[in-house]
């Protein structure tokens, strides 16, 4: 088991509680008469003291020749995490990491999907732009992703990845020095294809980093855990418990967390064990969520709200970048990984990123530069072809409240995280004001985008400027396996 201690005393665990509350008054809602007219949101933002440049120059320092380690959890909630307040147990490894680190509270997702969500994380472009979003699309080779710029800057680049949509086959190997499709590696039996066992990826992992500890590094690391099939070994299979479907499908769910939790816990007291842990830049998060029957969804794909769209998110810094462990509660989205990451290594971003370097959040607990974040999740679709246009959902997540968008602009959805953390109570029809002020700043989005979205009127279902690639029959089974394809 990884244990924490080296800023905080040995054996440190911090489990914050996730309080939906915590959403700053950035956009304040208001009442009149006997019916609510909720208020426009304000552009205003608490009060903060901002990072200064100093602050910002010793993080570049301190950084210095370090590594990049980039973990995803595939379909990891941010509410099933104990650093974002769950009463179960299931990530004590990844809590101990988080308490030394710079934890994002409101951190979303660009896509409930992990195909379009990691193309946004490698090239901080909006899935409306970089138009990975049909099932057999692949990245653009135009486009420059971040395992290429840091390749370009003289990292060595390795990518193990467990889930198969994200393969070379999609063209996810540009820029990676190493690219294991671990999934296609393992010769699994034909009923367990789709589940490929965190610990072969784990050890692989361990492996690779004594190899090549004396070098300076990319590792990306795609765990499949814990997306469905919700099968882990025992202890963890039988852990936890439910009395009907949904509430047995969660526990299976938590304990498949717990098990990959396990695994990189064992993958860091690796890491530590080899001294690179304060040689490195260490980002945990996940791709995208998964939904357990709260508004009709099972899964993720073609769901958006906050079961789905929140994601856990925290950069472990080195020591000597001179900035102690916390939280940040401002809005941060995936997109802005690529511009920080880059800016904290001192490497100049290409043209064509949409995302923002957030530096200034982690060097202090001052206000982001991000308003707002805007998420897509897909139309159904299970043949490997065109998604359904009137299925496509936009979410506009602002630091209080989330605008949605579907059936061609003609549903209107509007929460109040703060008050409705659940997103039960959809006051569209009482907030007319908001709802404009958040339809400008949507429309505003919009022309930034290479693709107009569906849901304004003239938009589009996806990008044209994604090739479509023929996947292979190994692909397609595993795609199969896991519930994508048909």
């Amino acid at each position: 088991m990884y244990e924490s201690g080296r800023r905080g005393g040995a054996g440190l665990r911090v489990f914050a509680v996730w309080i939906a509350a915590v959403a700053l008054g950035a956009l304040q809602c208001g009442c009149s008469g006997g019916k609510r007219e909720t208020s426009p949101p304000s552009t205003s933002r608490p009060t903060k003291r901002a990072a200064s440049p100093a602050a910002m120059e010793k993080i570049r320092a301190g950084v210095g020749e370090a590594n990049l380690i980039v973990i995803v959890l595939d379909a990891a909630r941010a509410d099933h995490c104990g650093a974002y307040g769950y009463q179960r147990d299931t990530t004590p490894n990844i809590d101990a990491l988080f308490a030394e680190s710079i934890v994002f509270e409101q951190a979303y997702t660009q896509a409930p999907n992990t195909k379009a969500s990691i193309a946004s994380l490698f090239t901080s472009q909006s899935p409306t732009t970089h138009g990975v979003i049909g099932m057999t699309v692949a990245l653009p080779p135009s486009t420059p992703t971040l395992p290429q710029v840091l390749s370009e800057n003289g990292f060595r680049t390795v990518c193990l990845s467990a889930n198969p949509f994200l393969s070379s086959e999609f063209g996810f190997e540009r820029g990676f020095d190493e690219f294991q499709d671990v999934f296609r590696e393992v010769n699994l039996p034909a009923n367990e294809l789709g589940s490929v066992p965190a610990e072969l990826l784990g050890k692989a992992a361990t492996s690779w980093f004594q190899e090549h500890a004396e070098e300076r590094f990319f590792a990306y690391l795609h765990f499949l855990e814990p997306h469905d099939p919700y099968t882990p070994p025992e202890p963890f299979a039988s852990r936890y418990r439910g009395n009907e479907r949904l509430s047995k499908m969660m526990a299976a769910y938590d304990g498949n967390l717990a098990y990959v939790d396990s695994v990189v816990g064992e993958m860091l007291s690796a890491l530590e064990r080899l001294g690179l842990v304060d040689k490195s830049v260490i980002v945990l998060m996940s791709d995208h969520g998964e939904a357990f029957g709260e508004h009709g969804r099972l899964g993720h794909v073609d769901t958006i709200y906050e079961e789905t769209a929140h994601i856990p998110l925290a950069i472990y810094l080195r020591e000597a970048c001179g900035v102690a462990s916390g939280r940040r509660s401002g809005i941060i989205s995936t997109i802005d990984l690529m511009p920080t990451l880059l800016d904290m290594f001192g490497i100049e971003p290409p043209p064509t990123m949409q995302g923002r370097s957030e530096l200034g959040v982690l060097a202090s607990e001052g206000a982001g530069q991000r308003r707002y974040a805007v998420a897509r999740s897909r139309g159904r679709d299970k043949t490997g072809g065109l998604e359904r246009p009137e299925e496509v959902i936009y979410a506009l997540i602002a630091e209080r409240y989330t605008l949605m968008l579907g059936n061609k602009g003609k549903r209107v959805e509007l929460y109040d995280r703060e008050r409705d953390p659940g997103e039960k109570d959809n006051i569209a029809d009482e907030s007319g004001k908001l709802v404009a002020e958040l339809m400008r700043s949507f429309e505003e989005w919009a022309e930034t985008q290479a693709t107009r979205p569906v849901v304004l009127p003239g938009g589009e279902v996806r990008a044209s400027q994604s090739p479509e690639v023929e996947m292979s029959d190994r692909t397609r089974d595993h795609l199969k396996a896991l519930g994508y394809l048909k």
